[in-house]
């Protein structure tokens, strides 16, 4: 959806998947078949181009069993290759770094340029550096929007035509003018698709998240099915309907500030007194009031979205790129939730990376992101919603575990898990007991 189309758009008129076999979120045989036939055969993110600003600059991207890295050759070419050095198999690289002029193998030194191409296997050795079998593998890698996308198959489509519309819906955002410092990681008892589940659906925030309830309409939230990928349009700045006109100006306000503060200038989950509501003038709603104070933060980074009509400036269009990425997208702010598989079916990891849109005057160059291991004990940091959300997401683990879980049932405000489950059909081909119903 463009930045100048409707804002509310209805779901396609067609079936989707109502009906999920529990073991997918369980089995170790399950997790199998994703790592052989999901994750080595689809586009994912990887990292972002501010990972890997200068040639010689490389980062380890890790996704269940599997490692590979992206590297800045010496032209400034991105490239990334599997993390295993063709000898013997030993992983090549660990974590991030900067600066190489060549890959070497910790185990025997074997030596690579950074095009992957064997340059020695001794010391003073210098080969050509041609393609050969003895050339790392390759993976595929694009970028789009800033982040840079990586995929195992080499006979993969490109990834402009796995994003579908996406490139152009987004285009008004202006994500590549955006800069993340800081990336958040977080181990959680739970399945990967666990943690999507949740954050692609709005029917929980009102046993969840009764907080938001006074700033956001999680019933009437359009639902957009693309092919592989999903949207929703979520209203902010208004109460929910089950709420039914209990909420008070006051409450709304505290509620956003709390929430979404950054929003206005603010430090993001500030626990700042919110004060008195400001006034709203006749004929106005606290809505109006919040679209203005909006609009003056932004007015103060760029002259982007000066056009942009209210829906884009304080609502949330929020993307599921599948399989494992999930971007709340607002006018000058969005967040990135990314999934990966842990070591058993029952744990994963959230990777949490927000992203500001970067003052017009500031250097085009952002700072590369460093990298946070995060405990439990420290989520209660970040706000009151992910606190709330680690808990529900170790109990749905929980439960999905328990003898006799045969079938999850979803209601229509969860369409696009159905929707996702049918795109990971498509890459798993399952056993008949493990097809969707």
């Amino acid at each position: 959806m463009s930045a100048n189309a409707e804002a509310t758009t209805s779901p396609p008129d067609q079936k989707v998947a109502r009906r999920i076999p529990a073991s997918r979120y369980t089995s170790s045989d399950w997790e199998d078949l994703e790592s052989e036939r999901l994750w080595t055969r689809v586009w994912q993110i990887a990292c972002t181009e501010d990972c890997v600003p200068e040639p010689g600059d490389y980062w380890e991207y890790e996704i269940g069993p599997l490692s590979m890295f992206v590297l800045r050759d010496e032209e400034g070419v991105l490239r990334a290759f599997k993390n295993v050095c063709p000898h013997r198999g030993t992983s090549l690289v660990r974590g991030s770094g900067c600066g190489l002029r060549e890959v070497q193998c910790p185990y025997h030194h074997w030596r690579y340029d950074l095009r992957g191409h064997l340059r020695g296997t001794e010391p003073n050795e210098v080969l050509a550096g041609r393609p050969g079998p003895m050339s790392l593998i390759p993976v595929a890698v694009d970028s789009w929007a800033g982040f840079v996308f990586v995929n195992p198959d080499p006979d993969c489509e490109p990834l402009a035509e796995f994003l579908e519309v996406l490139p152009e819906e987004l285009a008004w955002v202006g994500m590549e003018q955006f800069g993340c410092s800081d990336f958040l990681t977080l181990a959680v008892p739970c399945n990967w698709k666990v943690v999507v589940d949740a954050f692609i659906e709005t029917y929980h925030l009102h046993a969840v998240h009764p907080q938001m309830l006074a700033i956001a309409d999680d019933v009437n939230t359009p639902i957009t099915l693309y092919d592989k990928h999903t949207m929703f349009m979520q209203p902010y700045g208004v109460p929910s309907p089950r709420r039914d006109g209990s909420v008070s100006d006051q409450e709304l306000w505290e509620e956003f500030i709390r929430n979404l503060g950054h929003r206005l200038g603010l430090t993001f989950a500030s626990t700042e007194d919110p004060g008195p509501a400001p006034p709203v003038p006749e004929g106005q709603t606290l809505r109006d009031v919040l679209v203005s104070r909006i609009r003056e933060h932004l007015a103060t980074l760029s002259d982007r979205y000066e056009k942009l009509d209210d829906n884009h400036i304080i609502d949330d269009f929020h993307y599921h790129i599948f399989p494992n990425s999930v971007f709340n997208v607002f006018a000058g702010w969005y967040g990135l939730i990314r999934a990966r598989p842990g070591p058993t079916p029952h744990e994963s990891y959230i990777d949490m990376w927000n992203f500001d849109l970067r003052a017009a005057d500031a250097p085009v160059r952002h700072p590369r992101p460093e990298v946070s291991l995060l405990s439990l004990d420290d989520v209660s940091s970040l706000g009151t919603v992910l606190p709330q959300d680690i808990d529900i997401l170790t109990r749905a683990q929980k439960g999905l575990r328990q003898p006799g879980v045969g079938t999850l049932r979803l209601m229509p405000a969860e369409a696009r898990i159905g929707r996702m489950h049918e795109i990971l059909d498509r890459y798993i081909d399952p056993p008949v007991d493990q097809r969707l119903s």
